[in-house]
């Protein structure tokens, strides 16, 4: 992205920048009774103010305190104290002693900052004493037509004035000059401008995506500035030139502040114009004069001209600022006919016409300014400053130039999508929305979290934190609750809750009905925008709630992109109507009852999201998925608790939430991967397979498998994709090596070497990034789901798309524990080299080796004894914790006792227990650690002959054993162990005793 941008909000406004910080909270009118009833009861001013405000989606319109004489009004200045002031006073001619100038003159005096303005009816008479007396302390005089539109506009030029040199100098903000010293004339210009602005604002709404951006883009709408004599013109025009889209003049005006109207030059304003061309000879200026001789040197200036008493003088105004100054919509030309080629009402099409438009009239719009003027006008500065920044000379031919502008306009109105949640509307949606909802009722648990990181991804800076990647969450709708409950009511399924129905039947039921004609008509409205596969998750209200989590409860099916958007939205149906049926599978019940909650009140949301990654061979998938957490209870090394742990796979990350082989690594060390450590390591325990969608439609069939399109590709499968160059390497079979050279033939082997040890893509950076941030803004551990596409073309940005955050329960099962007041001489079980999850408060058993037995030629045996001593305590439902030494799940026998998973799945504790005459290092490793962490079971590692930590071995053998064979002895206790397993302090402990 264009450095410009990156300094700028989705909103358009700079980071700490906030427009129209001054405004008019307290107005007070000084009016006799006749003119405060036209105001009231045939104008409505208040109601009419109120509206606008309401109009502007802004709190608190200005309130209006009416007095019917100044006498009245000094009272009421003099009872209000200082931070309690009025900020407005508005006066009419005919308000009593002291008269309106004295009057006007003592505030000042008491509050020079309070602006004062005249509102007096048209009359010589009047005017004429007007211009005899003293009017130093008014700041404004204008001529009342009885139009309750004047006041408004009166309110807005002071707003203006009062927020011009930040919004303007420091926002970005544009103007319009207004130079008249008419009274008359400019009464009546500056409602008709601000009309105008009204208008323009409404229509450049439309780019914005909710309603905070609404009212950031109103805030931002250009402001007008009143000069009423040429010095104050040069003035004005000097201090904000850069941000001005034109000027309208008079022509005959006095040259400074307070000389008198007979001192007029007649042609002041052909002198501004004047000095404003030679200045910059684009800038719009339009004169107006009751001369209409003076339209001849007007044109010779390439300037505007309308005669002040023409009959149209309202609407040939409204025509000229709506055509010089940008507003309405852009229309194209051909520059040598003049004739319109097409015309854009917003960025959308902004974008697609300035990719098809003629090179002739791309190079006459651009050089002229046109493109830019019409963007600053509409609020969006940084990107009109990026477009103005770059012309002709900057590229070496016109396409470029061209590709450069769609780029940006195309990076903007992604950036604007980010961090906020839009109503879906059929009209405006377009692709760059990243986050959209459908309906009322609640987003689901799943999609709350993905809207908050939506907007923490955009606080953080994280969207384009790093070159040539863009960090972001994939485009996602969410269907809301409000459908589901529809759908349930208007299909009569309500009785699926109390029947006992099968998967497959609820399924049946689910599919052949029929969802709200609302919800469909805007699925049809948003497949318009598709392109590519779509994920349809689940999004429940129980999901990923704090102290409840429903991670993979309910289904994720995927669908592929077809051309045929009938064929495309019947997919799409049979998907939400699926992941609707899985509130009501077995499985879901039986999880919702366990965690006590009642099926009745569970609601799903539904999030539809693009699916990362890239197309080959009829196959869909990212270069890598992973899940990343936050807190890691088996750091191992040099890795610390706080570093987070990461597991990723190449494809689809289903593979790593269903608990498949991948590649564990520590953000904080990525190039300490324990399973590359090794070539035997490598070849062994890294992925052996990888998971594709299908984009044959027919391949999408109603299952209550999720999978039913996923394909498993096998290793030899998968080295002719393109993103294995990014994540394998290769078994170098005659040097018996693992080579990283994109080059060298052979076995392939999925490492993520290139990623994680060379860093040809940030991934480790950007996970702490990521993780930190969770962590900080939901005040919690946290987990991520995330994929990430390498395969991009040339010029194209790599992408890390975050698809879900939910936080990890951090209930007393796992909460740090105060070590300092434990007693570890009570410890059966004590280690200082613990890995795991907080204690366990239901094991009352324990399975050890015999160390007078045990003998390293016997560890087969062993291990064929701890077979039918597991399978006898899964029959019973009964977890232990298991001691014995040397490397638990060693392949080598030699090393420790070769026990696969099926030995040992009922142990929650496992402890490595060097003993004198089998002193061997711990593994902690390979695929037997990945089951132990992935399942959260605690690993304790100790050698008490070396004074490391404890196991009373002497004390279990004094005990009645439950089980005494060969090798392994089983002890039962008669009431639950103290169990603690504490991989962030890392220690661990068992000792008899309440789970205190």
């Amino acid at each position: 992205m264009n450095k410009s941008l990156e300094q700028y909000m989705p909103d358009g406004s700079k980071l700490p920048y906030r427009f129209m910080k001054y405004r008019i909270h307290k107005i007070l009118l000084v009016c006799c009774s006749y003119d405060g009833y036209i105001l009231e009861e045939d104008g409505h001013i208040e109601s009419q103010i109120n509206q606008e405000y309401i109009d502007l989606n802004m709190s608190n319109p200005p309130s209006l305190t009416r007095v019917s004489s100044t006498a009245e009004a000094l009272e009421a200045l003099e009872a209000l104290d200082r931070d309690d002031s009025f900020d407005f006073i508005l006066t009419m001619y005919n308000v009593g002693e002291p008269d309106v100038f004295s009057f006007a003159k003592i505030v000042k005096e008491r509050h020079p900052n309070t602006p004062v303005a005249l509102l007096t009816s048209f009359s010589k008479d009047i005017y004429r004493r007007i211009e005899e007396q003293d009017r130093s302390g008014l700041d404004y005089i204008f001529s009342w037509h009885g139009n309750t539109e004047l006041i408004i506009a009166i309110i807005k030029l002071i707003e203006d004035k009062m927020n011009a040199d930040e919004d303007i100098r420091e926002g970005g903000v544009q103007a319009i000059l207004l130079v008249e010293d008419s009274i008359r004339f400019y009464s009546t210009y500056l409602p008709e401008i601000y009309k105008l602005l009204l208008l323009q604002n409404t229509e450049f709404l439309k780019d914005a995506f909710n309603e905070q951006q609404q009212v950031l883009r109103k805030r931002a709408r250009p402001k007008i500035l009143l000069a009423r004599c040429y010095e104050e013109a040069v003035e004005l025009y000097e201090r904000y030139k850069k941000n001005l889209l034109g000027v309208i003049s008079d022509v005959g005006f006095v040259l400074r502040r307070n000389d008198p109207p007979e001192s007029e030059k007649l042609d002041a304003g052909i002198d501004l114009c004047r000095r404003i061309r030679e200045d910059n000879p684009l800038m719009p200026v339009l004169l107006q004069s009751s001369q209409v001789a003076f339209g001849k040197q007007a044109a010779e200036l390439g300037a505007g001209f309308i005669a002040k008493n023409s009959k149209t003088l309202l609407s040939q105004l409204h025509d000229y600022i709506a055509k010089e100054f940008a507003f309405g919509d852009f229309v194209f030309k051909d520059p040598d006919t003049g004739a319109e080629i097409g015309r854009a009402k917003d960025l959308t099409q902004m974008q697609q016409m300035i990719a098809t438009i003629p090179d002739r009239a791309f190079e006459y719009h651009t050089s002229q300014n046109h493109l830019s003027k019409w963007l600053y006008s509409r609020g969006l500065f940084p990107l009109a400053s990026s477009i103005r920044q770059y012309n002709k000379s900057h590229f070496s031919s016109v396409e470029e130039h061209r590709r450069v502008l769609v780029g940006l306009i195309r990076d903007y109105r992604t950036l604007l999508g980010q961090g906020v949640v839009a109503r879906f509307d059929t009209e405006t949606y377009s692709d760059a929305v990243a986050f959209a909802r459908i309906g009322e009722g609640s987003l689901g648990g799943k999609a709350r979290g993905l809207a908050f990181m939506n907007s923490m991804l955009m606080k953080h800076r994280q969207y384009d934190k790093h070159e040539n990647v863009r960090i972001m969450i994939p485009r996602s709708v969410v269907i809301a609750t409000e459908f589901f409950d529809d759908f349930i009511r208007h299909n009569g399924l309500k009785y699926i809750i109390s029947q006992d129905f099968s998967d497959e039947e609820i399924l049946s039921e689910f599919v052949s009905s029929v969802l709200p004609f609302r919800l469909r008509e805007a699925l049809k409205s948003y497949i318009r925008t598709v392109r590519t596969p779509l994920a349809i998750r689940s999004s429940s209200k129980l999901e990923d709630s704090h102290y409840q989590p429903f991670a993979g409860i309910y289904s994720t099916y995927m669908i592929p992109y077809v051309d045929n958007e009938d064929q495309m939205l019947r997919l799409l149906l049979k998907a939400v109507k699926s992941v609707y049926a899985s509130v009501y599978f077995a499985a879901s019940r039986a999880y919702i009852q366990s965690s006590q909650n009642l099926i009745s009140e569970e609601k799903m949301a539904v999030i539809i999201q693009e699916v990362c990654g890239t197309e080959q061979d009829g196959l869909y998938f990212p270069t890598c998925s992973g899940v990343a957490r936050s807190i890691n209870y088996y750091p191992i090394g040099d890795e610390r608790p706080e570093d987070g742990v990461c597991n990723i796979a190449m494809g689809l990350g289903k593979l790593v939430v269903d608990g498949g082989r991948t590649l564990r690594f520590s953000p904080r060390y990525p190039q300490k991967v324990l399973q590359t450590s090794t070539p035997e390591l490598a070849l062994r325990d890294t992925q052996n397979e990888v998971l594709a969608l299908s984009l044959r439609p027919e391949e999408f069939r109603t299952s209550i498998d999720d999978a039913v399109n996923l394909r498993r590709l096998g290793l030899t499968q998968i080295g002719g994709f393109r993103n294995s160059k990014f994540v394998c390497s290769v078994w170098d079979r005659e040097n018996e090596r693992i080579s990283d050279s994109p080059f060298d033939q052979g076995r392939k082997v999925i490492t993520f070497n290139n990623i994680l040890k060379y860093n040809t893509f940030p991934l480790a950076e950007i996970i702490s990034d990521i993780l930190t941030m969770g962590a900080e803004e939901m005040r919690c551990p946290v987990e991520v789901e995330f994929a990430v596409n390498m395969d991009v073309a040339p010029g194209q940005r790599q992408v890390f798309n975050l698809l879900q955050i939910r936080p990890i329960i951090d209930n007393q099962d796992n909460r740090s524990i105060d070590w300092n007041e434990v007693d570890a001489s009570r410890a059966l079980i004590y280690g200082e080299q613990a890995l795991g999850i907080g204690q366990m408060t239901d094991i009352a058993d324990i399975i050890y080796v015999k160390s007078e037995a045990f003998d390293s030629l016997s560890t087969e045996k062993i291990a064929e004894e701890l077979l039918t001593l597991n399978n006898r305590m899964r029959d019973q439902g009964r977890p232990y914790i298991l001691v014995g030494p040397g490397r638990w799940g060693s392949s080598d026998p030699f090393l420790g006792v070769p026990v696969k998973w099926n030995h040992i799945s009922e142990a929650r504790v496992i402890v490595e227990c060097g003993i004198e005459k089998f002193d061997v290092e711990p593994s902690q490793g390979t695929h037997f650690f990945q089951n132990v962490t992935s399942l959260g079971v605690g690993y304790l590692t100790i050698n008490p002959f070396r004074g490391d930590g404890l196991f009373r071995e002497k004390e279990l053998d004094a005990r009645q054993a439950l089980y005494d064979g060969t090798y392994l002895r089983q002890v039962r206790f008669d009431s639950p162990l103290w169990v603690c397993i504490d991989g962030r302090s890392n220690k661990g402990m068992v000792r008899e005793g309440k789970n205190d």
